[in-house]
């Protein structure tokens, strides 16, 4: 039974180190979409999947989507590490920090972000289109297996942290979860 919860535990906190990283990866992705409005509209337009009154206001949205989504995905992360340790050392507020922000909100948009983004590839995949991916990452990369399969993960990834984040799941999460039991009266 001690070697389960050091498993938990250990899978609990690369879940907060891997939702930490697909929170700021996604951040990133859209900021960069968004400084960059034109070229991220461009992208789109090559696609050729929309009618062109409609790329300027999906180029519009998307990445905020993204970069919200992103942002506040990290930053509930970002807050359950110091609320998990200061749970540990039995101080009462920390519990305070863990899971204030509902990231399976944020999970639910990126994961249909991905999905949306998986099932498009697929089509210019299958219609032979060459163009730029258009992820808004550090260099521009052709559309591929390699994308497909890089966003397949990333999608598996945002899924297992999304039924992570299920009440049933994290009731068992960590030994630093309740500290000191208390007797009842």
């Amino acid at each position: 039974m001690k070697q389960d919860t050091k498993w938990t535990a250990a899978v609990s906190w690369l879940a907060c180190f891997l939702g930490l990283a697909l929170g700021g990866a996604f951040f990133y992705a859209g900021l960069q979409k968004r400084l960059e409005p034109y070229q991220f509209a461009e992208a789109i337009l090559a696609y050729d999947l929309l009618p062109q009154a409609l790329v300027g206001l999906t180029a519009a949205i998307l990445p905020w989507v993204a970069l919200t989504s992103g942002f506040f995905l990290a930053l509930g992360y970002l807050l359950e590490i110091p609320g998990r340790l200061l749970r540990g050392l039995g101080l009462s507020f920390g519990r305070w920090l863990v899971g204030g922000i509902k990231r399976r909100s944020c999970l639910l948009l990126i994961i249909l972000q991905l999905m949306l983004i998986l099932g498009v590839l697929f089509i210019t995949l299958a219609r032979g289109l060459k163009i730029d991916c258009g992820c808004g990452l550090i260099w521009a990369r052709r559309v591929g297996w390699g994308i497909i399969l890089e966003d397949a993960a990333t999608l598996a990834l945002a899924v297992f942290l999304y039924w992570w984040e299920l009440p049933r799941v994290r009731e068992a999460d960590s030994p630093l979860d309740d500290p000191k039991p208390r007797a009842e009266v």
